[in-house]
């Protein structure tokens, strides 16, 4: 049954998405817990900030990489292609809510990005352009993408629609920045606070 297929994908998804590569990484080199200093958050740009940009980028391209492999897994086990979406959008789920690390995790972008590059590269400078404009128009990044996250829903059905992503690659992107717009959504009031208190 297609349903139950799509369950065993998103939750592959999850589970793969959650490896924790960043508290791994600051754990295996003797550094603070990336969880609880910098910015909280497990992804790349925390890990160089207590690591050095050498470990930030290894944990970047772990995150990149984790998706895809998520993703592509799923469709293999279990046989239909709509488990790109399902897979992809647990991957970035997982990276964003970590079941491994006390649900605490990374903004999703470095996840989701790997499944754009692989699935809509085109996606991808259209969805850098649009955070740039939006943290130049709100100085603010949670709220730049989540403006970035809103504006790329129609520009993934675009590309669907002139032959440049396959409906399944669109429902990834969709629900991916749907996902990406809720964890920044639940960042807005720590970045409120550590932004007063600056």
């Amino acid at each position: 049954m297609l349903i139950g297929r799509l369950l065993i994908a998103a939750a592959l998804g999850y589970i793969v998405g959650s490896f924790p590569t960043g508290v791994l990484v600051t754990r295996l080199l003797g550094k603070p817990d990336v969880r609880f200093n910098g910015s909280g958050h497990t992804g790349g740009s925390n890990v160089y900030r207590l690591a050095g940009i050498a470990w930030g980028v290894v944990t970047m391209l772990v995150d990149v990489g984790k998706g895809v492999l998520a993703a592509w897994l799923a469709v293999r086990l279990t046989g239909t292609s709509w488990a790109l979406p399902a897979a992809g959008m647990g991957a970035v789920a997982g990276h964003c809510w970590s079941a491994y690390a006390g649900f605490a995790g990374g903004m999703g972008l470095s996840t989701l990005g790997g499944l754009l590059l692989w699935q809509q590269p085109l996606a991808v400078p259209i969805a850098v352009a649009l955070w740039g404009l939006g943290y130049l128009l709100l100085r603010d990044s949670p709220r730049a993408v989540m403006l970035m996250a809103m504006l790329m829903a129609p520009v993934f059905w675009l590309l669907g629609n002139f032959g440049h992503a396959s409906p399944e690659a669109v429902a990834l992107g969709v629900g991916g920045v749907g996902v990406i717009f809720v964890r920044n959504l639940t960042e807005l009031h720590l970045y409120d606070q550590r932004a007063a208190a600056e």
